[in-house]
């Protein structure tokens, strides 16, 4: 299996886990968010063959920072508006870790397009 197609169900895993983490209304929900996409981005790295840390994951996140900070913020915000904002939390979060995960599988693509996935 190419590294690439493993970290596709990866991504989609951990996004599936934050649309259902946007479901429980606890304020700073987002900051769990944020740990997943760091444990994503350093899945993806070791799936190409790589090791990255924290520090080294939370540089990567950089690269789409912009936009999730706004996807979280927006998602904690909703979350206080009664039913509709409940209903939007999760697809924000599986969103912003969607754009984590697909900004990091595209910079390793980038570096080994044929790696291997071996577990």
């Amino acid at each position: 299996m190419l590294a690439r197609e493993h970290c596709q169900e990866l991504v989609m895993k951990y996004a599936a886990g934050a649309g259902v983490g946007g479901l429980i209304p606890v304020p700073g929900t987002s900051m769990a968010i944020t740990a997943a996409e760091v444990k994503l981005v350093v899945d993806i790295a070791a799936a190409y063959g790589e090791r990255i840390d924290d520090a080294g994951a939370v540089k990567l996140i950089g690269l789409s920072t912009v936009k999730n900070i706004g996807m979280k913020a927006i998602g904690e915000a909703v979350g206080w508006v009664p039913l509709v904002g409940w209903a939007a939390r999760p697809a924000l979060f599986a969103a912003s870790v969607k754009a984590v995960g697909n900004a990091a599988l595209r910079h390793y693509e980038t570096l080994r397009p044929d790696a291997i996935y071996h577990q």
